[in-house]
């Protein structure tokens, strides 16, 4: 078995039951481990080292080592509350992970070759569906983002789960459909304003009727 990837490691310390507003004046942000065979832990990690993890990116699909004292352990984000007003963290929730822990994660999908797709060269327009792919999976294989080249793609081209190459034991959530993740799609034409009549066309198409006219006296 291939040993987890860690991705960093978050400070925290212990806390009680109660008023969490102390731990967020110093800094820190209350938390839970749970999951596994252990109790529940309740922590406060520190905030600026976690913003930094934050900064970094994938922070959905990544395994960090949370720091109590002498004691690591290594968990996945779960969870972010927010304050409604200020939408910066309040609580996290943790879940611990070894090997063979099988976990449902976010991880991102990345569309390159843009340059050499015709579609997109024509003036076609990429419209992504979906950003991320849920899957279930291993904690000691989780993919870091998909990767889907865009090269000869053409306008109306679909892009679908069927271009992803998954991993061993990985599975999405979504079972039993090729789901769409991009498609390119035809430019907009925007509609010309209809011509109007000039003064000049309906000059000579008066002139025309007055020249009928002549002609049907001169008939007569």
């Amino acid at each position: 078995t291939q040993p987890m990837k860690i991705s960093g490691n978050i400070p925290a310390k212990e806390r009680k039951k109660g008023n969490t507003n102390p731990y967020l004046n110093e800094g820190l942000i209350p938390s839970i481990i749970y999951g596994g065979k252990a109790d529940p832990t309740m922590v406060a990690v520190d905030k600026i080292q976690l913003k930094k993890r934050f900064d970094e990116g994938g922070f959905y699909s990544k395994i960090f080592e949370i720091e109590l004292g002498d004691k690591k352990e290594a968990v996945i984000v779960k969870s972010i509350q927010r304050n409604k007003v200020k939408h910066n963290p309040i609580h996290i929730d943790f879940q611990r992970v070894d090997e063979k822990t099988r976990i449902i994660i976010s991880v991102p999908v990345e569309l390159i070759d843009q340059e050499t797709s015709p579609g997109l060269k024509q003036g076609g327009v990429l419209n992504v569906v979906r950003r991320e792919i849920e899957l279930s999976c291993l904690a000691n294989n989780i993919p870091e983002k998909f990767v889907i080249s865009l090269e000869g793609k053409e306008i109306g081209d679909d892009i679908r789960l069927s271009s992803v190459t998954l991993g061993e034991g990985m599975k999405p959530t979504i079972l039993g459909r090729d789901f769409m993740l991009a498609t390119i799609q035809a430019p907009k034409v925007e509609k010309e304003p209809e011509v109007q009549e000039t003064e000049e066309s309906t000059g000579e198409d008066s002139e025309n009727t007055e020249e009928k006219k002549e002609e049907e006296k001169a008939a007569e």
